[in-house]
């Protein structure tokens, strides 16, 4: 069985292959930059180099393959997000219907049933696309990660605090990226499903703003605090951070619809099963990775 994975450098990504490896599959690849992938990678592995948008390269990586992973970066280097996801969606699934790919798996978001969510928004029109032309397609629609934590380390050592958009006694789905991984691998490497499915990818509980930032606090040994903030001022917070002002305003869209549609109750998200649950809470994902990181960059500091 041959599976292709792209992004194969990503958090989720180069998970899926060492899973599929380990596992003893033959593996495709298609990496923007093939420098960028462990030796021991690239020989045990096909690679293909090119972009998510070179139509070349993606029919190339698509030639003889059993079973695809997809994931669109999630972050444009084009101003017109919306489009530059879109584009490569068409890309895709103009390359896939050539090859005749079997089975193709695409990771999404909870929540790409919803317009006005910035990037999640432009996940969903390519799900619909995807669905639309190809036979037999998986999508995982993963809860918020665990990792998106890290973009608070600043706050955290400079004023104690965690800004978001969201209520602090908000229940969310969040999910550590090696559980979303596992669960795509188990779709990859299952040759017996056929149609249209969506899944979700969870984490063992919900939690709220304020439950996780208190595990932080006692993690880190400092005290802490959630601080909710508007859409636009988080937005704004983004483009002083350095992001473009593009991708800041993508975010401030995507953060406050969530926002919205969860204290409206129609966030809906895809039923929870053993099969879409990971292992790692979010005080062991707290402890084993947040912590290491938080005090590597800020021992100095702290």
């Amino acid at each position: 069985m041959r599976i292709l994975v792209t992004t194969p450098t990503g958090n989720i990504g180069s998970r899926i292959v060492d899973q599929l490896l380990d596992a003893g599959h033959a593996v495709t690849l298609l990496a923007r930059d093939p420098s960028k992938l462990p030796e021991t990678v690239r020989t045990r592995t096909t690679v293909v180099q090119g972009a998510l948008d070179d139509a070349a390269a993606v029919s190339k990586a698509l030639t003889d393959v059993d079973t695809a992973f997809f994931l669109i970066p999630p972050q444009s280097t084009e101003p017109k997000w919306r489009a530059w996801q879109e584009g490569i969606g068409a890309t895709f699934v103009a390359a896939a219907t050539q090859s005749g790919v079997p089975r193709v798996v695409f990771l999404s978001s909870t929540g790409a049933q919803h317009e006005g969510l910035g990037p999640i928004s432009g996940m969903g029109a390519v799900e619909q696309a995807l669905n639309a032309a190809l036979p037999n397609v998986v999508i995982v629609r993963a809860g918020s990660f665990m990792e998106n934590t890290f973009i608070s380390f600043p706050t955290i050592a400079a004023q104690g605090a965690i800004y978001g958009v969201v209520k602090g006694d908000q229940q969310q789905q969040v999910v550590a990226t090696r559980d979303v991984a596992a669960v795509a691998t188990r779709w990859l490497v299952d040759a017996s499903w056929t149609g249209h499915r969506t899944v979700g990818a969870h984490g063992p509980v919900t939690i709220s703003a304020n439950e996780s930032t208190a595990v932080l606090s006692a993690v880190l040994g400092r005290a802490l605090n959630y601080v909710q903030i508007p859409a636009d001022a988080f937005g704004q917070a983004l483009s002083q951070a350095g992001l473009p002002d593009f991708v800041a305003k993508g975010y401030e869209a995507m953060s406050g619809g969530m926002a919205e549609h969860l204290e409206a109750g129609d966030y809906s998200q895809e039923p929870q099963t053993p099969a879409s649950t990971g292992r790692t809470s979010f005080r062991e994902f707290a402890e084993q990775m947040l912590k290491p990181a938080f005090e590597a960059q800020f021992a100095a500091k702290a």
